[in-house]
């Protein structure tokens, strides 16, 4: 049976909830573009119980075991003595988290000769060196679209935030204050603003369909340009660089996975091409 090391973020710091602020949650049947959701014969845990701590343990541990698989479940993943490094050395399956990534280095892959499936529990792979994997024979994969709407409503949230000047008007309520002016001097409205995403994949998309109902003007740059349906029903504005997209928009924002072709592609350099005052949202 299988040795399955599984890297997750720490528990709460006052300890994993023994309740919760919601008895349910929303309840979808299918994800945009006709996707179909999993569907598992059954599950062990409550939907909306924190499974991405130690203490959650994605809720694998009961299904695993009862196969006859080791579970391992850890924080520690940095450094020589920590406990990912002390356990791969006979894991078959290393699990981890896009916040809270097991960096799986050529050297790490040569400690672990029985390493068979490198997977994270949500999107992105960039936290595993892919040619050394790919040399090891080791499947490399992720749950694609699993958070995909998350983030597309954390960078909606972002952008709203920054624009309006939320979190620094906020602060001021907190410490007592009402200072106005000092609020409303940096707060703008969105509408009318010119938005970009780099990249109109899965997160993209949904981002600029979140947007369209603040009457922004939309703009995307991607190396395979939308169907010309959805250009017309988001009104969209296609770029063939980014660097001719940022000049134009009051907003950018970055939805694609990093890689040797996106990596460092803000720098000093790309930033001179920003408009003044222009806001920059990174969530990839």
């Amino acid at each position: 049976m299988a040795k399955i090391v599984c890297v997750l973020y720490d528990d709460p710091v006052d300890g994993y909830p023994k309740t919760y602020a919601r008895d349910d949650l929303p309840r979808i049947d299918h994800y945009p573009g006709g996707q179909t959701l999993p569907s598992p014969k059954a599950v062990d845990f409550q939907p909306g119980t924190m499974l991405g701590s130690v203490s959650g343990e994605l809720g694998l541990r009961t299904y695993l075991e009862s196969l006859g698989h080791t579970l391992v479940v850890t924080s520690s993943k940095d450094g020589p003595d920590s406990v990912l490094e002390r356990e791969l050395h006979d894991a078959e399956v290393v699990i981890s988290q896009p916040f809270w990534p097991a960096y799986l280095t050529k050297e790490r892959i040569a400690k672990a000769p029985k390493l068979k499936l490198a997977l994270t529990a949500g999107i992105g792979s960039d936290h595993v060196d892919l040619q050394a994997a790919i040399d090891a024979k080791i499947t490399v994969a992720e749950v694609t679209y699993c958070n995909s709407i998350s983030v597309a409503e954390h960078v909606v949230m972002m952008i709203l935030g920054l624009v309006r000047n939320y979190l620094p008007s906020h602060d001021w309520v907190r410490k007592g204050g009402w200072n106005i002016a000092d609020c409303v001097a940096r707060s703008y409205d969105v509408e009318g603003m010119h938005v970009g995403t780099v990249a109109a994949g899965r997160i993209g998309l949904a981002v600029l369909r979140r947007l369209k109902p603040f009457d922004m003007h939309l703009h995307y740059t991607d190396r395979h340009r939308l169907p010309a349906e959805v250009e017309a029903e988001l009104n969209l504005i296609w770029h063939a660089s980014r660097e001719e997209m940022y000049g134009v928009c009051d907003v950018v924002t970055l939805n694609c996975p990093l890689h040797p072709e996106t990596e460092h592609m803000i720098n000093e350099e790309t930033l001179k091409l920003f408009k003044r005052g222009a806001y920059l949202v990174n969530t990839a």
